[in-house]
């Protein structure tokens, strides 16, 4: 009895009863008896930590991995929030964050920085006469020309519809004019062709540079923008600044 009571405290399965008896009686069946449930107990105990075990790693498995969508989703929302779905520009919101946030530093390290506004001519047209589908392949399009124009530093945004800018970190006036006119020529030459359409359109620029006392983004888009009126009323397709 005291060596059942000790491994009932103890909890220890792989004990055994021993008598130390050599008699075959009932007292010798009962050890042998109790050694055959202990063993039945230890191997049940064994399998119940192994199925625990199976389970706890599941668990931590499958935590894994709905931590990883998650943060696959976190990251896909994050990129939502900050970029133009369709062009992949940043949006209006971010862009001007970014830009405003450069123009700071820009500012106090006295470096010029350059805004340029670009606005699609009679784009309503193109979605009136082609469609929005071939309307949105065009903005791809316009996105993507764009792009592959600028520096690493250089930031390009989807202001609205068919308006974007382009912010131009460590860059006078000459310079940016000088990428405008090469935009430009290179949107003027392109086609494209959307199910058997072969699409053309034009854009129109305007840009300006950075003054010693803008300390927002806002006033470099108010000036690209009054340039950029003044290229619409010249008759479009040309780059003011």
């Amino acid at each position: 009895m005291s060596q059942v009571d000790d491994v009932q405290r103890s909890q220890n399965f792989s004990k055994r009863i021993n008598l130390s008896i050599t008699e075959n009686n009932e007292v010798s069946k009962l050890q042998d008896h109790m050694n055959n449930m202990l063993s039945a107990m230890e191997a049940g105990h064994k399998q119940l930590l192994e199925d625990e075990q199976a389970k706890r790693n599941w668990l931590e498995d499958a935590v894994a991995k709905r931590t990883e969508e998650l943060q696959i989703l976190n990251e896909k929302l994050k990129d939502l929030a900050a970029n133009d779905s369709l062009t992949g520009a940043l949006n209006r919101g971010n862009f001007f964050e970014t830009a405003q946030n450069l123009l700071r530093t820009l500012q106090a390290q006295r470096s010029p920085a350059s805004f340029i506004l670009m606005d699609l001519d009679h784009f309503k047209t193109v979605n009136d006469t082609h469609g929005h589908f071939v309307g949105d392949k065009v903005l791809m399009h316009f996105a993507h020309t764009v792009q592959s124009f600028l520096r690493e530093q250089d930031i390009l945004g989807r202001l609205g519809g068919e308006e974007f800018a382009i912010f131009l970190p460590d860059t006078g006036i000459e310079d940016a004019g000088h990428l405008a006119d090469k935009l430009r020529q290179a949107i003027t030459k392109a086609s494209l062709d959307v199910d058997g359409k072969t699409i053309t359109y034009t854009v129109s620029f305007g840009v300006t540079v950075s003054e010693a006392k803008d300390n927002s983004i806002d006033a470099l888009f108010k000036r690209a923008d009054l340039k950029l009126y003044g290229a619409k009323d010249k008759g479009r397709d040309r780059v003011e600044r």
